[in-house]
């Protein structure tokens, strides 16, 4: 099971640059759209003090949402069925121990092991990475600069506007 089964968001990744003129954000944002095919919705440009700044750089909250609960029950679930195959196999051909009390050898297992695999579906539907973003659009807007945000479906489209973008490019 991939990462990307996990994740509900239609576009994960983001690259996002900062401008100092709006004509030039524009352009950008226009080039993204008419010359290297992605779709208006994946190109958002950022206009200082711009008040819908969040909407503009995280536009699938409902999804991020979907993402939360997708990841931690499938990781809780196939972290639970792995701690009960464990605690089988030690019960049935462990060490003594084991064998001799069942019930305190599925405990650990059966509690902590699921434990784990939703720590780690916090990790992936918590997104930090985005948060550098979101710091950055935010610092642009206060300082008055433009920032073009470019949501992108696959690692080959974040390459793509990467290449684009050049030099002033933050990557997700």
């Amino acid at each position: 099971m991939s990462t990307l089964d996990l994740i509900d968001e239609r576009y994960p990744h983001k690259v996002s640059a900062e401008f100092n003129a709006r004509k030039l954000a524009e352009e950008t944002a226009a080039t993204f759209v008419k010359e290297y095919g992605f779709h208006d919705e994946q190109v958002r440009v950022i206009a200082p003090g711009d008040s819908h700044l969040e909407s503009k750089v995280e536009p699938e909250d409902r999804r991020i949402a979907g993402t939360l609960v997708r990841s931690h029950v499938v990781l809780g679930l196939a972290f639970l069925v792995a701690g009960l195959i464990i605690a089988w196999l030690l019960v049935t051909f462990g060490p003594p121990i084991t064998r001799s009390n069942p019930i305190m050898t599925f405990i650990p297992f059966v509690l902590l092991l699921p434990m784990i695999g939703m720590l780690i579906a916090g990790a992936i539907s918590l997104r930090p990475d985005h948060d550098l973003v979101v710091h950055q659009a935010r610092t642009a807007s206060e300082e008055g600069h433009w920032t073009v945000v470019v949501h992108c479906a696959s690692h080959d489209e974040q390459n793509r506007a990467k290449d684009l973008l050049g030099d002033s490019v933050r990557t997700l």
